[in-house]
């Protein structure tokens, strides 16, 4: 069945009764990613201008969740995900939620997102930085990995790491470069602080290679199936100096898994609260909207978890960061917003900059043409 309501899309109305909507519609089983960043239940009496509610019962809130959760979960394709986002107090809450509705077996983590350079005091024991993405797959099984950009050339990956389990690694004669003297290296102890390991058998080096099979019990980062077929590949692997520790030297230019741990203090792109306050002063100088989520953050999350032409659903649209960024790097969109002050004073006006120079126009949809 094909989606008959127009994609790249305003709608307005609650999310519970919109998406079932769409399910019927034809979009079931069509959308690639959904972004859901509700209010966090923050309990906070002041209302900015009305435009979302926060001070929610935990029991309201939580069902609230969960039925938003069931009708995202009929629209995923196979191979799709939702992205939730909360803080530390609603996080249980969440994943319970998502546990329930779609399983454990489809939680694929939790990133941690630092989301600010000035730590909020507003708690009586902790420091507030952080807030937390829930992953799931509508399949997890079917999910591609989450990938941003591209990994570097020459880079070493050290073999060993420290806590994994220890495993025996035969690398095969010529497989490894090494930077030492050569000669007959005796079988022993290659330990060292923190990394249990030992040469199993004497090893022969010359003209800066092993000639004779390196067999290696260490706690090693990848599985002994998985360096063979990297050597198998034609992968580099490298040893300095004793005691052994081969390193994997990256070819570059592979996409790049993403970690669960997004913080401007590791990459210099990751935005913050910071950045998306002054979005917010630039687009509305006069208005800003409260707590918008900068740019840089959903454009991280669209790249990782969708590709040009995919359909991205935002449940919460808030000013229309979602669409606009979404629109900006060729995914095809829906946003959803409940409070029509919030659509006419935020997203119209934002969408509208956003796509003058872009070739497909926004397509607002019918409820809409009422609004003042």
């Amino acid at each position: 069945m094909t989606f008959k309501g127009p994609v790249c899309s305003v709608i307005q109305g609650d999310a519970r009764e919109v998406l079932p909507e769409l399910a019927r519609d034809g979009l079931a089983g069509q959308v690639k990613l959904a972004y859901l960043d509700p209010p966090y239940n923050t309990q906070r009496s002041h209302r900015f201008r009305g435009h979302y509610r926060d001070n929610r019962t935990k029991a309201e809130w939580a069902a609230l969740i969960e039925d938003v959760l069931v009708g995202v979960r009929e629209l995923l394709c196979e191979n799709g995900s939702v992205w939730l986002q909360t803080n530390a107090s609603e996080l249980g809450t969440a994943q319970r939620q998502g546990d329930e509705v779609f399983g454990q077996d489809n939680f694929v983590g939790t990133i941690t997102w630092e989301k600010t350079r000035r730590p909020s005091f507003s708690h009586a024991q902790l420091a507030s930085t952080t807030d937390f993405l829930l992953i799931y797959g509508k399949c997890r099984a079917k999910l591609a990995a989450f990938t941003s950009g591209k990994t570097e050339s020459g880079k070493r990956v050290p073999v060993a790491h420290r806590g994994n389990k220890r495993v025996e690694i035969c690398f095969p004669p010529k497989a490894v470069r090494f930077g030492g003297p050569d000669g007959v290296y005796a079988a022993g102890d290659h330990s060292s602080p923190g990394i249990d390991a030992w040469l199993q058998e004497d090893v022969t080096m010359a003209n800066g290679r092993n000639v004779t099979p390196l067999r290696l019990m260490l706690p090693s980062r990848y599985s002994p199936e998985s360096v063979y077929e990297m050597i198998a590949k034609g992968g580099d692997f490298f040893i300095p100096r004793k005691p052994f520790r081969p390193s994997y030297i990256a070819r570059g230019g592979a996409p790049k898994l993403i970690s669960n741990l997004w913080s401007w203090r590791l990459d210099s792109e990751m935005e913050t609260n910071e950045d998306g306050a002054k979005q917010q002063s630039k687009l509305f100088p006069s208005s800003p909207f409260p707590y918008a989520k900068p740019e840089g953050l959903l454009r991280r999350i669209i790249e990782c978890a969708s590709e040009p032409g995919d359909i991205v659903l935002d449940c919460f649209a808030g000013s229309g960061t979602t669409p606009a960024v979404a629109e900006q790097m060729g995914r095809r969109w829906l946003a959803i917003e409940e409070n029509s002050d919030t659509i006419r004073d935020y997203v119209i006006p934002r969408l509208a900059g956003r796509v003058q120079a872009q070739p497909r126009p926004v397509v607002l949809a019918d409820n809409l043409s009422s609004l003042p």
